[in-house]
């Protein structure tokens, strides 16, 4: 374990999920026939030379016949070795030897270490010059840096320990430049914490100037204002250190099945109501672990073995990804990271400014609705494009709503209306700073989508999640080929009690709806836009919480109709799997309750969400409208909720 993810938590309980056994025995007789029987006597292995790039050099090399090698055989490289599905290429030095089962072992010499391809004080420019000058280069190194997030990416779902991480996978990994830059994010993390982490890190940087930080120290916080717009939200930041000074920042963002505070969002009236805030704050200094913190939030959390837990694994992803990125350095000879950040930051910037000169010039607005809790409420927004750039204004937006939760910090506003412009603008260009140089977001200051402390912000997404459609319908007179139709919006399920093995504990079951269709295509069944999150898996909450899901499909026709139709929602219906003292409590809250949003030119709703309780002796199921935290008891009873299904694109009649 600490092999592959470079350290192993204190105390971390171990579940042996598969075992592999190793057999070892004589090694069997193996006849040879045919041409891979090797050399008969017939001719020579070896058959001519050709010249070879080996060390900055050119070198006459021998070709071999593979087919014509004698058990036994050995020579040095530089050789070919050529056969029909492959060639070997064998370095200068190298010594290989063939075994009886004609099998070529090769000695692989030590690699040459790169000649230094930015040399300490270069100018920026000449130092970009000489990264553009390798266009496949640049692209292999840019490459590298997605992968080593994407290594970070694995690390994290394969280290974590709650649902809500491991299998929905609500988390983000990205990589920094020391002012907080983003520099590369895994494709698969979550689009809002890729956008709102670059703020946070900035905000860290603030209380712990990069000049001041030492190996070994992660930083950390949740605070909504500053990270990703609710306490669940905890972000952890390593600095990386190469040569003596801080090259990059790593961070790791993930939603924590459990904060502490009230289990109904609906009840909470500020933020003091929905948990622990964690103002930044070193979580290890020079490797050590503050362990007053860990204590504090152990006591205030539910889930507290399972919330720590992610939060190491965090902290693993980061140390991962600060040796993949050191190694990567010193292979390509950096000694910084300025250039490089340039040269893609620069390079993605050119591409979204290019394309937003392509769309006309103007100002779009739209208005969308939602009704989180039963009355309506409306948000107007109008996107002004000049030029090269576009700015995003939300004109109107309802105040800071008392209670709910229900409110988005400017983090987050900005994050979900940038997002969207992007999958229209630039969808094929990786995401960095450069991508969002040119959008800017506003909001009225003391609204529902620029809220202040102590607002509460627990249930924020009943709001942002509306942003991304009300962008599409704006901009779909200007660039109609790049929207989608309003998409039914996904749900997570929370439930708390006592687990599988009688813990206090909380779990997260994700479910997506219906994608809103294009231009081009349907839209997709069971999707968790505008997150990137994945649907939990039934058995693995059935085998951590005492429930009992009865039913989890697509609901057919809850597509709106249109040339392309839209995606279908999902229905789930679960019961307690047994009866019992204590309350298992489920959060029934469906997205896009008595909401039946039109498609984009003339295209039709998709089916709304619901949420219904039926107890074992009632003759019809119980709506609960916007929903409500709903306590099971026992068995009988059981509740279904249904995602929203996507609008169509277009009319139906074409």
């Amino acid at each position: 374990y600490q092999r592959l993810y470079t350290r192993v938590v204190e105390e971390a309980e171990v579940e042996l999920l598969s075992l592999r056994v190793r057999v070892a025995a004589p090694e069997p007789e193996i006849a040879l026939s045919g041409a891979v029987a090797g050399g008969d006597g017939a001719g020579p292995a070896r058959k001519g030379s050709r010249p070879a790039w080996f060390d900055g050099a050119i070198h006459d090399t021998p070709v071999y016949d593979r087919y014509r090698l004698r058990p036994g055989e050995r020579l040095t490289g530089p050789a070919l070795i050529e056969e029909r599905e492959a060639t070997t290429v064998i370095a200068p030095g190298d010594p290989l030897g063939g075994g009886a089962a004609l099998n070529l072992r090769i000695a692989v010499g030590a690699t040459s270490r790169a000649e230094a391809l930015l040399t300490p004080g270069m100018a920026l420019e000449d130092a970009m010059a000489r990264i553009e000058a390798d266009p496949i280069g640049l692209e292999i190194m840019w490459s590298r840096l997605i992968s080593i997030v994407e290594e970070m990416w694995e690390t994290v779902r394969r280290t974590a320990y709650s649902l809500i991480i491991a299998e929905a996978q609500d988390f983000a990994n990205e990589i920094l430049d020391p002012e907080g830059n983003p520099l590369a994010h895994s494709p698969r993390a979550m689009p809002l914490f890729n956008l709102t982490l670059t703020r946070c890190v900035k905000a860290l940087l603030e209380h712990f100037p990069a000049g001041t930080l030492r190996p070994g120290d992660v930083l950390v916080t949740n605070d909504p204002w500053l990270c990703a717009g609710h306490l669940f939200d905890i972000a952890v930041v390593t600095p990386v250190f190469h040569r003596g000074r801080v090259v990059a920042l790593l961070g790791t963002v993930g939603h924590v099945s459990d904060i502490g505070g009230v289990k109904d969002p609906l009840s909470a009236w500020e933020i003091y109501d929905e948990g622990v805030l964690i103002p930044p704050m070193k979580l290890y200094e020079e490797g050590r672990p503050d362990r007053s913190l860990f204590r504090l939030l152990q006591a205030n959390i539910r889930n507290s073995d399972q919330v720590l837990g992610d939060v190491e694994s965090m902290v693993t992803a980061n140390a991962l990804g600060a040796q993949r990125l050191v190694a990567f350095m010193e292979e390509y000879g950096l000694d910084d990271l300025a250039a490089l950040a340039a040269v893609v930051q620069g390079r993605s910037e050119a591409a979204t400014r290019a394309a937003i000169r392509a769309v006309p010039d103007g100002v779009y607005e739209s208005e969308i609705e939602n009704r989180p809790l039963g009355e309506v409420l409306r948000y107007r927004v109008r996107v002004h494009k000049q030029g090269d750039r576009i700015h995003v204004e939300h004109v109107e937006a309802p105040p800071t709503l008392p209670r709910g939760g229900l409110n988005c910090t400017m983090n987050v506003t900005a994050a979900h209306s940038s997002y969207p412009l992007k999958c229209m603008l630039t969808p094929g260009v990786r995401g960095n700073a450069g991508c969002y140089a040119p959008i800017t977001v506003t909001a009225p200051e003391g609204s529902a989508l620029n809220c202040r402390p102590p607002a509460a912000v627990a249930f924020r997404t009943r709001l942002s999640w509306f942003l991304g459609p009300n962008l599409y319908r704006a901009m779909a007179p200007a660039i109609p080929d790049r929207v989608q139709a309003f998409t039914g919006l996904p749900k997570s399920f929370a439930s708390y009690g006592r687990n599988n093995l009688g813990r206090v504990a909380s779990d997260h079951f994700f479910m997506g709806g219906g994608q809103g269709a294009s231009a081009g295509a349907d839209g997709k069944s069971g999707l968790l836009f505008p997150t990137s999150a994945a649907n939990t898996p039934v058995e693995l909450l059935e085998s951590r919480m005492p429930v009992l899901i009865l039913e989890k499909g697509l609901v057919a026709d809850s597509g709106g109709a249109g040339r392309q139709r839209g995606g279908l929602g999902q229905r789930m219906r679960a019961r307690r799997l047994d009866s019992g003292e204590e309350p298992i409590k489920v959060g029934l809250f469906p997205e896009g309750w008595g909401l039946k949003p039109e498609g984009l030119f003339g295209g039709r709703p998709g089916a709304p969400g619901r949420g219904t309780v039926k107890a074992a002796g009632d003759a019809a199921p119980r709506d609960v409208g916007t929903g409500e935290m709903v306590a099971l008891l026992d068995a009988g009873t059981e509740i279904e909720g249904q995602i929203a299904g996507g609008s169509g694109f277009g009319d139906p009649c074409e």
